[in-house]
């Protein structure tokens, strides 16, 4: 997962306070990561969020479209592509119980859905972006390295699995619709260990201040 999440921003005052906290033995990296993986996901149900679309809540019931034309194989950010993918989405949410799924009509041959939030949906929406739907909480297992090559940064490398894992993510095709799918399945199947990165800024007392982490990521 490390660094294809789309990071909210983590620099605010909030975040600040956390590297100041005293009370955290700096050479436990264990315990310093397990405190700020916690801290930036405090009820313990949104370490990923995985974003489904630029749906915002008055645009629901929202019922799909599709747009013609050739898809560009070298743009990731193809509208047709992401527009295919939406209703992608979608449609395999709605098989896990977030959305409820109704055929409304047809565009030439091709069949309408109008989806809206179900009770489930709702427990874990998120709106940061539009919708994404969010779950878990990294427990770190171990330390698997600490790289000070660059001057003035400090990359801790750790392994963990993840708690409040919903069964919906579980289902594969849904996760391989994201970014860096491989360490997600292990993170959300539990058969094996997950790999992470924290990154710091190193001050000139040694002190560190995080960067980016593992929790409160957005992955496209």
């Amino acid at each position: 997962m490390k660094t294809l999440f789309l990071k909210k921003s983590l620099l605010g005052s909030g975040l600040t306070l956390l590297m100041l906290l005293t009370g955290c033995d700096m050479n436990d990296y264990k315990t310093r990561i397990q405190n700020e993986n916690d801290y930036n996901n405090k009820t313990g149900n949104k370490a990923v969020c995985l974003w489904v679309g630029k749906i915002f809540p008055d645009m629901y019931p929202y019922t799909i479209h599709y747009l013609e034309g050739e898809i560009d194989p070298n743009d990731p950010h193809d509208k047709i592509r992401r527009n295919n993918k939406l209703n992608l989405k979608l449609s395999l949410y709605a098989k896990e119980g977030l959305f409820t799924e109704e055929l409304v009509g047809y565009d030439g041959d091709k069949p309408l859905y109008r989806y809206n939030l179900t009770d489930e949906g709702l427990k874990y929406v998120d709106w940061w972006g539009g919708t994404n739907f969010c779950f878990g909480r990294v427990v770190v297992e171990k330390i698997l390295d600490v790289d000070n090559q660059m001057k003035g940064k400090r990359m801790v490398s750790f392994s963990y699995h993840m708690e409040n894992v919903p069964n919906w993510i579980k289902n594969p095709e849904i996760y391989r619709l994201y970014k860096g799918y491989g360490s997600m399945e292990a993170a959300v199947t539990g058969k094996e260990p997950a790999e992470g990165v924290h990154y710091y800024n190193v001050g000139s007392d040694n002190s560190l201040r995080l960067t980016a982490g593992e929790s409160g990521g957005y992955i496209l």
